[in-house]
């Protein structure tokens, strides 16, 4: 009797001569000739000893005269004029690939194919090389599960795949076997996923940990994402080796093994965030400014990293590697200025790395703007409530930005020969400064210079993770009120 994996191959057999490659002990070929499915016979493989146990196989089932047996490496020896089945079972699914793309007998042939292993890439070379697939199934046999696909070689036009039809196939997914089976191959990429995660691989991590994810949703399953998960991808959008030394970013509250299926997302994590995260039942909040920026001497639930703690919501907070990312928040500044401007970045405004990589930008302006209309762009382009500005007195042909709190560093403006410079939280003392300098000052707020980065991680995270839940904090505001 056949094991389940050969009983699936022997299923898929619909002519009476078959040539089974690789044959090792020739138990399939011995079954479809003594159950009459198939009158003839080739049992091949590449070596003579697994040929040897064949004929004893055979010569024991009584059809050894029904058989013959070819030493080949592949298809390359093998007669095929009369074959109308090709079995190809056991060998990974690049070497099955390898063996079809050296033959070009292939046509009218009835294919059955069962990769052991990368399945995934002989589905994409059937799909590429116009083969089609008739049909798939699989089995589980104990603790292992096995596919095996039915194709014909057609040479149709190539046509793009649908989204992971390499991992799916034409699998029934009403079959519990077929679901037991995609299910083992997304908890490989998973883990595969996640030890290069754990090796601080994220990039290549993240590919390998939302495309399990995918796979499992399209069975209908649950997504299986941590925060730890969550970090890494967060790592590359904004990686942790740009770090302002001193600055605490990371995951800062929570469990990282957590699962996850649920994200809110906020510039500042107050207490009222917390309790919207707990109430529509996130799992993790990310955030840009730290939740722990100061030592704490006590602990109770008006500090909102306690209470996240009581709540099991963990926290991650990227500040100054989000600030200083391609992509981040001073480059979402930029390209919301270049709209309008027709910028060209000369430098980084506060240099802070060896390589130069620093915070916001120093910029020449192509389209040149008088400083009052200059307030009312911002103001426009930030939302900002109120609009604080000083005006240099000339036209604005070169300027500088930081975002959040970068008032102080007005002289790094002005020592850059800057004709504006945009910021938040101003003192007074740096607004005489501006003055005495003749340049522009812009105080658009810590907050809206700063907060136009959430639409942006909202964004990155539902192009990358499916099946996730994404929010935006409803507490997520101005902290500050204006009577204007």
């Amino acid at each position: 009797m056949l094991d389940k994996r050969l009983a699936l191959c022997a299923e898929m057999v619909k002519g009476n001569f078959v040539c089974d490659v690789g044959t090792d002990h020739a138990y399939l070929v011995s079954e479809l000739l003594t159950s009459g499915k198939c009158t003839a016979a080739v049992a091949a493989d590449i070596n003579e000893k697994p040929l040897k146990a064949a004929e004893n196989t055979l010569r024991g089932a009584g059809v050894l005269n029904k058989a013959e047996l070819i030493i080949s490496d592949g298809l390359k020896n093998i007669p095929l004029e009369n074959i109308t089945d090709i079995v190809i079972a056991g060998m990974g699914g690049e070497l099955i690939a390898k063996i079809l793309s050296e033959c070009s007998q292939l046509h009218g042939k009835n294919l059955i194919l069962q990769p052991m292993t990368r399945s995934e890439k002989l589905i994409k070379f059937l799909c590429e090389n116009g083969f089609e697939i008739i049909s798939q199934k699989a089995v589980s046999d104990g603790k292992f599960f096995y596919t095996a696909i039915n194709a014909v070689k057609t040479n149709p036009p190539r046509k793009e795949m649908p989204p992971l039809f390499e991992y799916l196939g034409k699998l029934d997914f009403s079959d519990s076997d077929s679901v037991k089976y995609i299910y083992s191959k997304a908890e490989s990429i998973l883990s595969s996923g996640r030890a290069l995660r754990d090796s601080g691989h994220s990039a290549e991590a993240v590919k390998k940990i939302s495309l399990a994810n995918k796979i499992i949703l399209e069975t209908g399953g649950k997504t299986m994402y941590t925060v730890k998960d969550i970090f890494a991808f967060m790592d590359v959008i904004a990686p942790m080796k740009i770090l302002h030394k001193g600055d605490n970013s990371g995951l800062l509250v929570g469990d990282g093994s957590a699962s996850v299926t649920k994200i809110l997302f906020t510039l500042d994590i107050t207490c009222e965030a917390v309790r919207e995260a707990a109430a529509v039942g996130a799992e993790l909040i990310i955030s840009h400014h730290p939740i722990i920026y100061h030592p704490l001497y006590n602990l109770n639930e008006s500090n909102p990293a306690c209470l996240a703690l009581k709540n099991n919501i963990s926290c991650i907070c990227f500040h100054s590697p989000l600030d200083m990312a391609d992509g981040g928040i001073n480059d979402i500044i930029f390209d919301m200025l270049d709209t309008h401007l027709k910028l060209k970045k000369l430098s980084y405004f506060e240099p802070i790395h060896p390589d130069g990589r620093g915070y916001g930008f120093i910029c020449s302006v192509k389209n040149e703007i008088m400083p009052k209309d200059f307030a009312k762009l911002l103001k426009e382009i930030f939302g900002c409530t109120v609009l604080r500005f000083t005006d240099g007195g000339k036209a604005i042909k070169k300027l500088a930005f930081c975002s959040g709190g970068g008032g102080s560093d007005l002289p790094l403006a002005i020592e850059n020969n800057a004709d504006a410079y945009i910021t938040g939280d101003v003192k007074h003392d740096t607004w005489i400064t501006a003055r005495n300098s003749g340049i522009s000052l812009y105080d658009c707020g810590h907050f809206h210079t700063e907060d136009i980065v959430i639409p942006y991680l909202i964004k990155r995270f539902s192009e990358e993770f499916s099946g996730l839940e994404l929010i935006h904090a409803v507490s997520d505001k101005d902290p500050v009120e204006y009577i204007v």
